[in-house]
């Protein structure tokens, strides 16, 4: 019978932990206990949500747009530290319905290639074909007057090139992306 009081503890205290663990209340503070020890520790708050594994913490922004009705960047030339986080917000300014862009960032000399392989991959994949490794980050399909983003973590340093890869577009629609060291 000496067990049970141990045993007794033992399960409750499991219970308390089960509880915390699982989002329950934490258990009451005794009366004697002073309030500091009343706040969780920390691993007990909601954890923020982290980025993910690829991106660093800090990310630098970069606004880039169509011209109009025209096939073309705003921008031809766009660069970020190697490593860093980028976020790159993609405006279409046209207005023509169903003139679409993207933007994809390629490997050096590999627009028009990844461009032909979208045109194969179709509109459902945004003209831009999947698992490719020459891609290294892309923006969905925009329709005009609307934004599109992409996030990413700048490539090893160096100069890639970034393309609208709808059908017909790379072949003005293009830039310079350098990655500096």
């Amino acid at each position: 019978m000496k067990r049970a009081p141990f045993l007794f503890a033992g399960v409750l205290g499991v219970l308390l932990i089960l509880g915390t663990a699982c989002g329950g209340a934490a258990a009451p503070t005794p009366a004697k206990a002073p309030a500091a020890k009343a706040t969780p520790a920390p691993a007990a708050k909601p954890a923020a949500t982290p980025a993910p594994a690829s991106q660093p913490a800090a990310a630098a922004t970069h606004e880039i747009a169509s011209v109009g009705e025209e096939f073309k960047f705003d921008q031809s030339k766009l660069s970020a530290k190697a490593g860093t986080g980028v976020v790159l917000v993609f405006k279409n300014t046209a207005k023509t319905p169903g003139l679409q862009h993207n933007w994809v960032l390629v490997k050096a000399g590999t627009k028009d290639q990844v461009a032909t392989a979208g045109t194969a991959a179709g509109p459902t994949n945004n003209w831009v074909p999947q698992k490719d490794d020459k891609v290294i980050a892309n923006t969905k399909l925009v329709d005009p007057g609307k934004t599109g983003e992409v996030q990413f973590t700048a490539p090893a340093a160096g100069t890639y090139q970034f393309v609208c890869t709808f059908p017909g577009h790379n072949i003005t629609m293009f830039g310079e992306f350098t990655a500096t060291p």
